[in-house]
């Protein structure tokens, strides 16, 4: 038995000011970007904006603080529709974050801060049951607004699957506090609210209150998806088990990932297929010669299966989830 991760919590697989054309987002603003560094710099007093229609998300930016601010100087976050926008601002040169994260969930919006992107202040929220057109950035100041990092992900949780419902959840941080406590749903699925992007690990207690399962120290992000499968298996993808790295997406449309057989016994049949919040079309195959929708494997004790994944880009899919997709493993 072991907790595999099989869904990358990331919405967006690259960071959208650098993967667009600046015809996206820029207008009129002086911009300058860096792909190798992942940075972007706005250089003009106005605002970059993309078109953003997410139902529920969780967006998180690293940005360089003004090292000196005028009275109606500020930086500025935003999201928004036509008749509404919500955001966080920047206005005073020693209050100022690193660090701001907004996500709507449940059509509920909340924005929160941090000076280290590990502890977060709550800085208010709304109702905003309406559909969201834009989100953009904003900055009046001498300096340049520096961009250092850009991530938009699902949601604000970790979900974790296939555990009975009923069953106790308990997730403690690196150093054994116990951050939380969960049950698993009737549809044997329990969500853990994520404050920070965190490492930690989970105890999972059966109705009786009996450990059933603990499992190793994690790095768990925002909209990760985690099942308790039966099989004692290791995911690797670029020479990573993707369970203990930041990003499990992959790098192109046609990869390679391997799946290991960590356990003390051989398994046979296990069916193993996709899943996918797009309408991308993605198979798999053993040979990278014939590929379905689901293969079959036997897999030996301490042996590896290479499994080949090849992803057919939806016409009309035009953001850049095209390479997250979930995993799954059945008997």
């Amino acid at each position: 038995m072991k907790l595999i991760k099989v869904e990358n919590g990331l919405l967006e697989a690259e960071n959208y000011l650098l993967a667009s054309s600046f015809s996206d987002f820029a207008g009129g603003a002086n911009i300058t970007r860096d792909i190798a560094t992942g940075i972007l710099k706005l250089i003009s007093n106005n605002k970059i904006e993309r078109k953003f229609e997410y139902n529920e998300f969780v967006i998180e930016i690293e940005k360089e603080k003004f090292k000196t601010m005028a009275i109606d100087d500020y930086s500025m976050i935003y999201i928004g529709n036509k008749e509404y926008s919500f955001g966080i601002k920047d206005t005073d040169l020693n209050a100022q974050n690193k660090f701001w994260k907004i996500l709507k969930q449940d059509n509920y919006i909340q924005a929160y801060s941090s000076k280290d992107g590990v502890t977060y202040t709550n800085i208010g929220g709304m109702e905003f049951s309406e559909s969201l057109t834009k989100q953009g950035f904003m900055k009046y100041n001498k300096e340049d607004f520096i961009l250092d990092s850009y991530k938009v992900y699902a949601n604000p949780y970790v979900t974790l699957q296939n555990a009975p419902e009923g069953f106790t959840v308990e997730f403690y941080n690196s150093k054994d506090e116990l951050v939380t406590i969960r049950l698993f749903n009737a549809e044997m699925e329990c969500k853990v609210f994520l404050d920070a992007k965190i490492q930690g690990y989970f105890v999972l207690k059966d109705l009786e209150g009996k450990e059933y399962y603990k499992s190793e120290i994690l790095g768990l992000s925002y909209g990760d998806v985690y099942v308790l499968s039966p099989y004692n298996f290791e995911i690797i993808y670029l020479g990573n088990v993707i369970n203990n790295i930041d990003s499990a997406l992959l790098q192109d449309l046609e990869e390679l990932i391997t799946i290991k057989n960590i356990g003390n016994k051989d398994y046979m049949n296990v069916n193993i297929g996709t899943q996918t919040r797009s309408n991308d079309l993605i198979q798999l195959s053993i040979d990278n010669i014939v590929y379905t929708d689901t293969i079959v494997l036997d897999i030996a004790q301490l042996t590896k299966k290479d499994i080949y994944v090849r992803i057919i880009k939806d016409t009309d899919n035009h953001n850049f989830n095209v390479r997250d997709f979930q995993l799954i493993i059945n008997k």
